[in-house]
């Protein structure tokens, strides 16, 4: 047994020169008259592990043992397209932009029974959360909690309804699979799973993972919010990277457990982030346009401590940008943009609209920030309202802190938040959701709300 891990190279590209980058050896596998593809790997040396620095002072590092990593790229030719088997630290040989996106994830839903899945990858687009939810045995998508309304499925781990596809499946842009496949086998094996990413068939056991319907990269309405996009960043340029609706994000999971930070080049210089940040980008690229290509060929970098690359991503991948283009709106997150679907629209607008209007006056929006503001509304309703915001309670467990409210009076919890983009009335809702869940379930939270109120300054004060 043996686990492939399989990218599906994009209709440009034409020859597996074309995919690989530069510094990689190629040979030609071939059997006689059978020639099964190209094998490109890069030379490594060994060196001392990491860990060794640590005792240098009192250990010769030598002694320590050396390490070694592989990096190869095996390019297989079928029926007009290019497939690319990566092996050790093979995808970095790989142009980032060479391969298709939602190649394993299409394979494997196409492959698996709605009931028969181990794990999934999803990404929460309101919050920017990426996730991995894992069972001890094969279920449908219910058990792993996904919110149909706010989750874009980025890959599935499940076992195939056709052992000739494999003994499991794990689908995202790649597709990672245990057979029993030798090298002379592989083409045809390609072959089945070309023919699963180019059939629609998984629509019909798991139509909600195109609730929101991604675009084709190359479309002409792809091809406009793309050209949105650069004015926007254009404006955020000017701006010291600060823009509404647009950010940056991590596209992947990633291994906390090594990631120290994020940089934008390899520069010694630039220093290490905590996260992905619009205005870092800005400031690391200052004097360049941010075109398109620039946000194609320039990188966002997760590092260890001793600042090494543990993988990369093209800016374009990292941007989360939110469009409202005439009636319809647009996303893009991970690289692809998507159109919410209609119907979707239509029925988040009717249940928005049946949701009862609060009629009692608030304060117009004309203060500092949302501090100033709930601060005014209070001291403006003649004792009426008690000033709520900020105050943590210790509910502990999940939860650990939560805040009731921004404002309490007369038995109604008002929850407040600047407008801004969708992650904003996302954390508002979600705020009111987890409070209210809490005043119905749980016993002290409703003591701690209490105890908060007595203490709370009075509307006067």
């Amino acid at each position: 047994m043996a686990t492939f891990t399989i990218y599906l190279l994009r209709e440009s590209v034409t020859t597996a020169e074309d995919a690989v980058v530069t510094g990689a050896k190629p040979y030609v596998i071939a059997d006689g008259p059978s020639d099964y593809g190209k094998l490109f790997v890069k030379p490594t040396h060994p060196k001392p592990p990491k860990w060794a620095d640590l005792f240098e002072n009192f250990v010769d590092k030598n002694l320590l043992g050396r390490v070694q990593s592989s990096a190869a790229a095996f390019i297989v030719p079928v029926d007009g397209r290019l497939f690319a088997l990566t092996f050790g630290q093979g995808r970095f040989l790989l142009h980032p932009d060479a391969y298709e996106e939602r190649f394993g994830l299409v394979v494997t839903l196409n492959s698996i029974g709605s009931d028969a899945l181990r794990s999934i990858d999803k990404r929460t687009f309101i919050d920017d959360q990426n996730s991995r939810v894992q069972t001890s045995q094969a279920s449908s998508a219910l058990n792993f909690g996904v919110d149909i309304e706010r989750d874009l499925i980025r890959g599935i781990v499940g076992r195939p309804l056709n052992s000739k596809l494999g003994r499991r499946l794990a689908g995202a842009d790649a597709l990672t699979v245990t057979t029993d496949a030798e090298v002379p086998d592989l083409r045809r094996l390609l072959r089945r799973y070309l023919t699963k990413f180019e059939s629609r068939d998984y629509q019909e056991n798991f139509p909600w993972v195109d609730q929101v319907c991604q675009l084709n990269p190359k479309g002409q309405k792809a091809t406009e919010l793309d050209a949105m996009l650069v004015e926007k960043l254009k404006e955020a340029w000017g701006k010291n990277g600060l823009v509404e609706g647009c950010w940056l994000a991590v596209p992947d999971i990633v291994n906390w457990e090594l990631v120290d930070g994020f940089k934008f080049t390899h520069s010694a210089g630039e220093g290490v982030s905590n996260d992905l940040h619009l205005p870092g980008l800005v400031q690391a690229y200052s004097k360049e346009e941010p075109t398109l290509q620039f946000l194609r060929k320039r990188y966002a970098m997760p590092v260890d401590e001793e600042e090494h690359v543990l993988d990369r991503w093209p800016i374009y991948r990292c941007i989360h940008c939110e469009i409202d283009d005439g009636s319809k709106s647009f996303i893009l997150s991970a690289g692809r943009w998507f159109e919410v679907d209609r119907d979707f629209v239509s029925d988040v607008d009717l249940a928005f609209r049946s949701i009862p209007r609060y009629t009692k006056p608030l304060p117009i929006y004309d203060h500092t920030d949302e501090d100033d503001y709930n601060k005014s509304a209070v001291l403006g309703s003649r004792g009426q309202w008690c000033l709520m915001d900020k105050k943590m309670l210790p509910v502990g467990g999940v939860y650990d802190k939560v805040e009731f409210c921004d404002i309490y009076g007369n038995r109604e919890l008002i929850h407040v938040k600047h407008y801004g983009s969708s992650s904003v009335l996302g954390h508002l809702f979600n705020q009111g959701l987890v409070s209210g869940e809490l005043l119905k379930s749980h016993a002290s939270y409703v003591e701690l709300a209490k105890d908060a109120l007595i203490y709370s300054p009075s509307a006067a004060s």
